[in-house]
Parts: structure tokens; sequence; C-alpha cells
């Protein structure tokens, strides 16, 4: 499968074609006097520099003009996917035996995006937790196999958090046993053979991907009414180009490697083909996606000014710093930023270790509770709604 140079052309551990520990050699001069691996480097470099500036630009300034923590720290959360694509990528590029051990993290930080992606989505909707039980509680929605039936609102936002948040969590597990298969050499990057752990992962992580993809998909299209004045199509479409264009391209270069397409080529080795081709080209694909970012996920909404209306999107800021009095927060905006000097706090927690976890917490024991109380209330309906036709059997004239 392509060409290995001598020293790189011994079998790895159980039978991998793979060499155990890989080696970029130098291939035929790709441009100019600069080889494919050299070549790569370069582009992919001024790539990963443009997105870092960017998205950290973009965030930076979420942070300084942070006065909806709610929903800006969950932005933040979106926005890191790109610098964690794009920086591991090309560590992957610069060290081509740390591929494997860093490829399955991306699906990782995906799932984290796309979970705060259906979070941010409901916090248009509804800002509080009392408020998404009460929107959701009177809502409706269609059966995705079965048009004809309805389901429960709360009961649709239960599947749906259940499916999304599965992604990050099944893709950890995966990453990891990428991580300790490779380690003990039966992963096997270059076969599809089934006693490899390669083709078993690779069939996890896509039925998870679908799955949440999917998920979050017909929670846009059933909700995408109630947030207009969001824009939610725009970040919609910056945040499923990065998914749609990286799962497109596992799928094109499957192919190639597969009819051999690609080892025509003398000026690639197996390494650039395997490894350096596809991450050049999401290093390439990320710059224009992350302005796109830019766009979608600008700070304006959230700036405060003296033109701004206190009323304003009224909400309950869950604030960054704890002196935030109660009647700034009911008049509407507060007339300061909350992320502190140069967005200091801000960083803090979003960079906090538990303050995801604390997120996923709450959001489980919303659902949870609700779904709860909703079934409790149906179970006490039912009595009542027996009551009169069992009337007709325990009268005296019906004997």
């Amino acid at each position: 499968m392509g060409p290995l140079s001598p020293r790189a052309a011994a079998a790895g551990s159980h039978g991998c074609e793979l060499p155990d520990r890989i080696e970029q050699l130098d291939g035929g001069p790709f441009v100019g006097n600069l080889t494919f691996y050299h070549f790569n480097m370069i582009v992919s470099g001024i790539s990963t520099a443009i997105v870092l500036f960017v998205m950290f630009g973009l965030m930076g300034r979420h942070a300084m003009r942070m006065s909806n923590p709610q929903e800006q720290l969950k932005i933040m959360r979106i926005c890191n996917l790109l610098p964690s694509y794009q920086v591991l990528s090309f560590v992957s590029i610069c060290f081509p035996n740390s591929y494997i051990y860093l490829q399955g993290y991306t699906e990782v930080f995906n799932g984290i995006a796309l979970y705060s992606f259906l979070m941010l989505l409901c916090d248009f909707m509804a800002p509080t937790d009392q408020s998404k039980v009460e929107f959701f509680s009177s809502l409706e929605t269609k059966r995705q196999w079965q048009p004809k039936k309805k389901r429960n609102g709360l009961a649709f936002l239960k599947l749906t958090w259940w499916s999304v948040l599965q992604y990050p969590l099944i893709t950890l597990g995966t990453a990891v046993s990428q991580t300790v298969t490779q380690a003990l050499h039966v992963y096997c990057l270059s076969s599809m053979a089934p006693h490899y752990s390669h083709v078993w992962l690779q069939v996890v992580t896509s039925l998870s991907t679908s799955v949440a993809i999917n998920a979050i998909i017909q929670f846009y299209m059933h909700m995408r009414g109630y947030m207009t004045e969001n824009k939610p199509l725009a970040k919609f479409l910056a945040f499923k180009l990065v998914v749609g264009l990286i799962l497109l391209e596992k799928v094109i270069f499957l192919i190639l490697n597969g009819t051999g397409t690609l080892t025509k080529v003398k000026s690639l080795t197996y390494v650039d083909i395997a490894m350096g081709l596809p991450t050049m080209i999401i290093c390439i694909q990320m710059v224009p996606i992350s302005f796109l970012m830019l766009y979608a996920y600008r700070t304006r909404p959230y700036e405060i000014s003296n033109k701004t209306p206190r009323t304003m999107r009224p909400r309950e800021y869950q604030a960054v710093d704890d002196d935030v009095d109660d009647e700034a927060l009911m008049n509407g905006f507060k007339k300061r930023y909350q992320g502190g000097w140069m967005g200091i706090h801000a960083w803090a927690v979003y960079l906090g270790p538990l303050t995801l976890f604390m997120d996923v917490r709450e959001a489980y024991v919303m659902i949870h509770e609700a779904r709860a109380a909703q079934k409790a209330h149906v179970k006490e309906q039912m009595p009542v709604q027996m009551e009169p036709s069992m009337e007709r059997y325990d009268s005296p004239q019906g004997a």
C-alpha cells in the first residue's frame, strides 16, 4: 500500500504491514527541492498560525465582553474545536509516530463542541432551567421514523440530549482504546482485518458520530422557528462544515487508498499518503472555516453600550464573578462585563476542569426531574379521566 523505505519496510508486530514505530523518510522532490513532508509542514504551519490567531482572538473577545456567561462559555467551547483539530493535526504532521495516538482525540473535542452547540440552542430558546422545562413541556414533535405519531417536547429533549452526550463519552473511550491497542501493537492503521482493533474502533466511532449528528439535525429542524432572532443557521452551518467535510474526506481517502490511486504518485511515501496528505487538507480547510466561525459567533450581540436598552434580552445571568447583585440582574444588562480584567475570570471558568462536568450534571438533573414530574402528573390525571366512563357501569340505572 504505497512505497515504504528500506528502513521502514519491516512489518510490525502481529503481522501488521505498518511498522510499530513510523518514521518519516524523504521521498522524491514535490515542489522544487522540497519533499512533500517539508512542504506539508510549511503549508500546515502557516494555516495553523492563522487559525490560532483568528479563533483565540474570537475567544478572547468573548472573554473580555462576557455579558452572558451562560451562552458565551458554550461559544468558547465550540470555537475551541478548530484550534484543537489544528494543533493535533500539525503535531501529527511533524511527528508521524504520534498520529495514531492523537487522531482519536480530535473526535473527543468534536463531541464536546457538538454537546455545547446543543445546549447553546437550548439557551437561545429558554435561558433558565425552569423556562426550559416549561418551554419543552408545552411542545409536541413528530417522531422521525413515525411522522404520524407525536412525542412530548421533554421526551424529545431527553432523547436528543442522550444522543449527543454519548458522542464525546464513546469517542473518549475509543481514543483511549486506540492508544492502548497501538501500544500493544494490535491496532494496525493499515489494515481493516477483524483481528485488529482498527476496524472495530472505526465502526464504533462512525456509529456514534452518525447518531449524534442525526440528533442535532433533527433538533435544529424542529426548533429553528423558535430562535430566528439568534440567527442559528449561520452558527449551524459553520459548525456542520467542520464535521461534514472531515467525514467526507475520510470516505474519499478510504476509496482512494482502497483503489491504489494515490500510490502511483512517486513523490509521496506511505506516511505522506496515509497521514500527511489528509491532515494537510484538514489544516488548510480550517482557515476559511475559522473566518466563517468568526462571523457566526461574533461578539456583537453581547456587547454593552450606552445605546443598549437595559431591557434587551433580560435573563438571570450566572455571573463569572460573585459580586453581581440581584437588583442589577432583574433590571436587564449590568453596566459592565463579567469576565474580569482582560477576561481572566472568564478564562478561569472556561478552563476549570469541573466546569463542563457540572454543566452536564445540572442538565441531567433538570431533564430527569422534569420527566419524572411529568410522568407523575400524567398518572395523577389518568384516574380523573377514567371516572366519567366508570360511572356508566356503577350507576343503578345501568344495572
